[in-house]
């Protein structure tokens, strides 16, 4: 016997935490969760699986798009036109009463909010039981597992759904515990709702197969389904299937000594262009300690500039760069006019050039609000030599202060 064990496919999701995003990619970003379900399906298929369950969570939300819905609805007629069955329950997310109106294909049960008992017989004339429910309301604090019978005397194998997470009694997930599971004898217990796959019990498996697809920063790492099949020992033994087209990544470079600006971006560009391949990866790079930064490049990294140069660089690449951070310390490193004397000394050697506040107007000229506010009564020249007189004013004023009746 094979089946396939997904959950959170959070259609319609939100990706959070992107901006500045080339069309290109964010159209890819759009379709990933779609692109993600069709990868399932096509993974079910070359596996002849006898059946697909869904726990919780299809949609992200509980009134969904036509269009999320015409995805779904695709999927499950290709499964449908392979005789495969889907056993599937709504989550926290996707919510629905037990009178919605849903036209699934004839392959397809839905459970609805009281626990209940589904048994189908696969090619090799395996008898399967699949116990599960689906959520009514956004919370449910009861515990269900009263409802859960003990595994039935005349199924070769029974398998539970549950759409929630280990808590006790009043807590908002369909809270459980893992003795309580193990109390009912089953031979699989498919879970929901944690995004991260994790194993509560390896025999008989309890499993978090993990979200389809990540939908932010914190949503890391290869994303997919369990793919289960039984042994001939009678046991059911999952392995986990990636299936997302976008990953979320954390990435610590390799670099050492200190770096200017252009040296940064050249040795961060060249080892994300070796390390980051198919599928598409959404970066977020920590910079490792032993890194040191001229007074340029900290100027520019605590600026943004750094991070806004790296994604110019992408052009088309398979990663894009999400934030660029550094370890915290226990001093700031941030530079201002009131600070250290020593450090401002040097920033206004090193940057406050009529040069550097060239490059910085230009940039900012590139923003069109900022053009259209700070241009209307002036050409680039003239805003170019304010910008410039401001600093050099400022600067000036910073290094005359030395006692208690400097000016503020």
């Amino acid at each position: 016997m094979k089946f396939i064990h997904a959950a959170d496919l959070h259609l319609d999701t939100p990706f959070q935490g992107l901006t500045g995003l080339p069309a290109e990619l964010q159209q890819r970003i759009l379709a990933a969760p779609l692109a993600s379900l069709e990868r399932l399906v096509d993974l079910a298929l070359a596996e002849k699986v006898d059946f697909v369950l869904l726990v919780g969570d299809l949609f992200d939300r509980a009134q969904q798009s036509v269009q999320a819905q015409a995805a779904l609805m695709v999927q499950l007629e290709r499964l449908n036109a392979a005789q495969i069955p889907v056993i599937l329950s709504f989550g926290n997310h996707d919510y629905q009463p037990d009178d919605a109106d849903w036209h699934f294909p004839a392959n397809v049960h839905a459970f609805g909010s009281q626990v209940e008992t589904v048994t189908l017989t696969t090619a090799a004339q395996t008898k399967v039981a699949i116990t599960g429910f689906s959520y009514a309301q956004r919370w449910l604090t009861t515990s269900m597992g009263g409802q859960f019978p003990l595994k039935m005397t005349d199924a070769d194998y029974q398998i539970g759904m549950w759409h929630g997470q280990t808590g006790t009694a009043g807590d908002h997930y369909a809270p459980f515990s893992v003795g309580e599971l193990l109390q009912k004898h089953y031979d699989y217990w498919a879970l929901g709702h944690i995004h991260q796959r994790q194993e509560l019990n390896a025999m008989p498996p309890i499993e978090y197969p993990g979200n389809l697809q990540g939908r932010q920063r914190n949503e890391t790492g290869e994303k997919g389904c369990l793919l289960v099949t039984s042994t001939a020992d009678h046991q059911l033994k999952p392995v986990f299937k990636s299936l997302a087209t976008i990953i979320w990544q954390d990435w610590t470079p390799t670099l050492t000594s200190e770096l200017s600006r252009s040296a940064l971006l050249t040795q961060l560009t060249d080892q994300l262009n070796t390390t980051m391949t198919t599928p598409t990866q959404l970066v977020n790079i920590q910079l490792p300690a032993t890194c040191q930064l001229t007074a340029d490049a900290e100027l520019a990294w605590s600026q943004g500039a750094l991070l806004h140069q790296l994604q110019a660089a992408t052009d088309g690449k398979n990663w894009w760069p999400v934030a660029l951070q550094r370890p915290s310390t226990t001093e700031s490193t941030a530079l201002s006019f009131d600070g250290a004397a020593e450090t401002w000394e040097q920033v206004g050697q090193n940057v406050v050039t009529t040069e550097q506040v060239a490059v910085l107007a230009d940039r900012l000229l590139d923003e069109p609000f900022l053009t259209a506010a700070l241009l209307e009564d002036m050409t680039s020249a003239q805003w170019q030599q304010r910008v410039l007189t401001l600093l050099t004013d400022h600067y000036q004023l910073t290094r005359q202060k030395d006692g208690p009746d400097d000016a503020d």
